[in-house]
């Protein structure tokens, strides 16, 4: 059967999906992944496959996609739009988001050197908005 853009983003029928994303059309794929029907089994097959970046940018980002397969995608430690796309998911565990970060330098770990309060200098009045919110 020949398949629409419109059935890729639409359609409820996991085999259609299935069958759609096994196929050599890549535009339709994209479009398939992205479907929030799209099966978790065919999402893990496409980011474990890894053959087609930009299918597996929106196998990422589908809400439908596994926390335990974005954290593996994480824990290969590239710093590519897959990684990025899975971060970004919701359904990414947080600890395997920061980790990813920090390890390509998108965040750094804080220098509690920054924070030192010199409390002698605090003066009482300093602290009449916090003592007025409690």
């Amino acid at each position: 059967m020949k398949y629409t853009i419109e059935i890729a983003r639409t359609t409820k029928d996991p085999k259609i999906l299935t069958e759609i994303l096994r196929g050599k059309d890549n535009w339709l794929a994209r479009n398939a992944a992205l479907n929030p029907y799209c099966p978790r089994e065919i999402l893990v097959e496409i980011l474990k496959e890894g053959k087609n970046d930009l299918i597996s940018w929106y196998a990422a980002c589908n809400l439908n996609c596994p926390e335990e397969i974005l954290a593996e995608i994480l824990k290969r430690e590239r710093n590519d739009k897959v990684s990025e796309y899975s971060s970004n998911n919701k359904n990414c565990p947080p600890e395997a988001r920061i980790n990813w970060m920090m390890k390509m330098g998108k965040i750094g770990k804080e220098d509690p050197s920054k924070h030192i309060i010199e409390y002698e200098n605090i003066k009482e009045y300093d602290f009449q908005d916090l003592k007025d919110l409690l």
